[in-house]
């Protein structure tokens, strides 16, 4: 499937929307973004790397990323294991390319 961009066409990815079974990652409520939620959803242009550092000393960190990239509609903005909506997406698009 390629759609237009600019007149090139340019293929088109699809990216499934969930993964049921992938769970939701199990919480014990220390984790970081159990302390302050907005901290995890800094607007664009902010500079996301304060989050992202304090996801990677999260436990649940390999939970919760695998959990963000199954489930893209449910985590589209903010800080998900440790990344980005742009990286999530990447993450996936690249999935999917070594899959194909």
């Amino acid at each position: 499937m390629t759609q237009t961009t600019q007149g090139k066409p340019t293929p088109v990815i699809a990216i499934p929307l969930a993964d049921p079974s992938v769970p939701y990652p199990e919480m014990t409520g220390d984790e970081p973004c159990r302390q302050d939620p907005d901290f995890w959803f800094p607007e664009q242009g902010v500079n996301a790397g304060p989050p992202k550092a304090f996801c990677h000393t999260c436990p649940a960190l390999t939970d919760c990323r695998a959990w963000a990239l199954a489930n893209p509609h449910l985590t589209g903005e903010g800080i998900w294991g440790g990344m980005s909506r742009t990286e999530r997406n990447a993450a996936r698009r690249n999935a999917m390319r070594r899959a194909a």
